[in-house]
């Protein structure tokens, strides 16, 4: 049944006195239509929007049943929509807005989503304004028609769905890409019990399963997947299994619900599909049905399927053109195939080892094996099938498969490599034959990308066995070395120079500690996930700098979606890196590349992006960073001695602060470098040299009074911005005497010293108005 000159959102069902009907969520209003035969739907009527218009422009409507009201909600507002549906089949029923009571009357309006705890009778609102987004619960036990309010879930911010049994909120968070799992037994004041971020950190919807030791949610971004977890302890929340028709970047999940451990899910473009999930460590497709033409990353085509009907009819909603399709499902259990994979020369497991079954027509699951070797896979059709097993270097293996409804087949299987070596080599110091312990290796063939990862030993040296025959580039590292790489490949071991100092482009963890007020928007080192403030500028950036070898960076937050979706939020960020030792150096000079982005909100952006260096229980800042701009920029050379002495327990600190009122914040960092010189080989500091500065600050030139009369020469006046880098070289003509300086001088901070061969002043700082 088609609806031309509107959109369909969600659906929801309800059946009294033997008649089952769809309601849908329709721009125009909630549409009820009979569908108790299934081949014949009838509409019965379509009632008006929230707001009490025809038409109220939202495509989105989200309902839920509560014995016999039908409650509705839409991102247009009005509040919520309370129908009496025990009329039916009359279209006149009895309906009427509420918009909050008690402490929040009136105040109620947007809502995006809505789930009712049946078994405890209390209605849960998501999204919207209200306390930012989070959970709104209301109590319908009294009178289901007019509900109160009891209290809110918002720690950790925007709702967009969720769902709530016997008070326990499973929540998901979006923007966040989180589910929390919440108790919210005490409604005035709910506890957070755990979270897990979902696979494309986009989580949409969730659902429990018949056991309620398990959960599946859905991503609405690609990584697009339906993905189980075991929630027996909250507060350590496990992954089992996710699945998708097209390995995640096909189409996107939109919404899942559990029937009998069927999860029937809406998938947009490749419509409505069923997956048994009675094994949730093992999610397998047993039945589709494509209720759209094409089939693409787009949000088009199946919103919602709802299976509950006592009759056992699915309906589903496409959004346009406007449909609504009803289907009669046959449920059964897949064949399972699962076993573990492991190395004929050592026996450990293999990683990455691919298992396809042939034959027949079922939609195939893609699975490879994990770190443990283990695989899991299936189908709907039972019957003798072949099972291909294969991995990169090694030789592949078929073997028949007889699978069984219900029944888990189990198949393990050891796999010959093609040929084997010991991949060998040192690592050292640059220039030296200094072994280098405990650097971090990543062995990767580069025709496959099979990677193995070790350190080296005491000596310096590392010897991996079992490595199929091929050429691999060994990357080394370790935090006070520069990264560096070479070939290793049988007969010919890998022989790495360390270049000494602290490099660090995120390739490899080396160690960095972060620590937050913010809620949103901790540092995390991934490859950027780009969002977009306005029409041309990126908020979070899309890519790392280009000039390493990785895609990886240290970035604030990277959840995707919205410019305020996963930026800094009402507080701070922090980032720090392990300690470096420039004892016995004179200097080091510091330089990275970072990214700041500071925009939206209702007034003019006051965040700002800082760095410090951390002097064992000293803090200097260094460097502060205000002006936002979409791109990375270079921090150029930072001379550390300017603001610190040098020891052996230095650290740089990035801070990124989103100050009241709020704005999108978002930093990053890439492609970091401290490089020192060592004693004898930097100029040093003669505390003999004295400088006097007035006025300071001053709004035109500094008037500098200087003597040095210990200088081996003449000296010369240097003035260094906060970046490090030289604005201003004056040279003198006396060991003694006054200089002006800085009439041209852009407002800020500088410093200024004396220069004499090899030696120097201490810095004075210079604030120019």
């Amino acid at each position: 049944m088609t609806f031309p000159g509107q959109t369909l959102a969600n659906v929801c069902g309800y059946w009294q006195d033997g008649r089952e009907y769809a309601l849908l969520g329709g721009s125009k209003g909630m549409i009820i239509v009979d569908i108790t035969n299934p081949a014949t739907p009838v509409q019965i009527v379509q009632l008006p929007s929230p707001e009490g218009g025809e038409i109220d422009g939202s495509l989105w409507k989200e309902i839920k049943v509560y014995k016999q009201y039908a409650y509705l909600v839409t991102e247009a507002g009005g509040g919520l929509q309370i129908i009496d549906l025990s009329a039916l089949p009359s279209p006149n029923l009895t309906h009427h807005l509420y918009t909050g009571d008690g402490a929040i009357a009136g105040q109620l309006n947007k809502v995006h989503a809505l789930h009712i705890d049946v078994t405890t009778g209390y209605l849960y609102l998501y999204g919207g304004g209200l306390f930012q987004g989070g959970a709104k619960i209301f109590d319908l036990n009294q009178d289901p028609y007019n509900p109160k309010y009891v209290g809110k879930f918002d720690q950790e911010l925007y709702i967009h769905d969720g769902y709530v049994d016997n008070d326990t909120l499973y929540a998901c968070h979006i923007n966040s890409g989180i589910m929390s799992i919440v108790d919210v037994s005490n409604k005035a004041n709910p506890a957070l019990l755990g979270t897990v971020e979902t696979p494309g950190k986009f989580t949409h919807n969730s659902w429990i399963t018949d056991d309620r030791r398990h959960v599946l949610t859905t991503d609405e971004k690609a990584p697009s997947f339906l993905t189980s977890y075991n929630v027996s302890d909250p507060s350590d929340i496990q992954e089992l299994d996710r699945v998708s028709p097209n390995n995640g970047y096909g189409s996107y999940v939109h919404n899942t619900h559990i029937i009998n451990d069927y999860a029937v899910t809406s998938w947009y473009t490749d419509g409505v599909m069923v997956v048994d999930a009675h094994r949730p460590q093992n999610l397998v497709i047993v039945g589709a049905y494509d209720t759209y033409a094409g089939n693409t990353l787009l949000f088009e085509g199946c919103w919602g399927a709802f299976p509950f009907f006592p009759s056992g009819t699915v309906i589903t909603t496409d959004i346009t053109p406007a449909k609504l399709t009803v289907l009669t499902p046959t449920y059964g259990r897949a064949c399972y195939l699962e076993g573990k994979i492991t190395k004929a020369c050592d026996g450990n497991p293999l990683v990455n080892a691919t298992v396809v079954i042939s034959g027949g027509t079922d939609p195939k699951k893609p699975v490879t094996t994990r770190a443990n070797g283990i695989y899991r896979t299936g189908q709907f059709t039972p019957g003798t099938f072949t099972a291909t097993i294969s991995a990169p270097g090694y030789i592949t293996k078929t073997f028949p498969v007889d699978l069984a409804t219900a029944q888990v087949t189990i198949l393990d299987v050891v796999l010959e490599a093609v040929g084997t070596y010991v991949a060998t080599g040192v690592v050292y110091v640059e220039g030296t034959t200094i072994p280098i312990p405990n650097a971090n290796l990543n062995l990767i063939n580069p025709t496959n990308g099979a990677t193995t990862f070790t350190t080296t030993d005491a000596n310096g040296q590392f010897a991996t066995e079992c490595i199929p025959l091929g050429t691999y580039q060994v990357t080394a590292g370790k935090w006070g070395y520069f990264v560096n790489s070479g070939p290793v490949s049988p007969g010919s071991p890998a022989l790495i120079e360390l270049k000494k100092g602290y490099v660090d482009d995120f390739e490899q963890d080396l160690g960095w500690t972060t620590s937050n007020t913010s809620q949103t928007g901790n540092w995390t080192r991934e490859e950027p996930d780009g969002t977009q403030l306005g029409q041309n500028t990126l908020a979070n950036p899309g890519m790392d700098v280009d000039s390493d070898n990785n895609d990886l960076c240290y970035m604030t937050g990277n959840g995707g979606g919205g410019a305020g979706d996963d930026d800094v939020d009402a507080g701070s960020v922090t980032l720090v890196t392990p300690v470096m030792d420039f004892a016995g150096y004179q200097d080091a000079i510091l330089t990275f590349y970072y990214w700041f982005v500071n925009g939206g909100g209702n007034s003019t952006p006051n965040d700002k992006l800082e760095v410090n260096v951390l002097n064992g229980t000293e803090k200097v800042n260094i460097l502060t960073i205000t002006n936002s701009s979409s791109s990375w920029k270079y921090s150029g050379d930072i001379h550390l001695a300017d603001y610190t002495s040098m020891t052996n327990d230095l650290r740089i600190e990035f801070i990124a602060y989103d100050d009241a009122p709020g704005h999108v914040v978002e930093a990053a960092i890439d492609v970091f470098k401290v490089t020192g010189g060592l004693l004898g080989t930097q100029t040093k500091v003669d505390a003999t040299a004295t400088i006097q500065v007035s006025p300071n600050p001053s709004a035109d030139a500094f008037a500098v009074q200087y003597a040095w009369e210990n200088a081996t020469a003449t000296p010369s006046l240097e003035v260094r911005n906060l970046l490090g880098q030289v604005v201003l070289t004056q040279q003198l003509t006396a060991k003694t005497g006054v200089a002006n300086v800085g009439s041209n001088l852009t407002p800020g901070v500088y410093t200024v010293q004396l220069n004499s061969g090899a030696q120097m002043s201490s810095p004075i700082k210079l604030v120019k108005q």
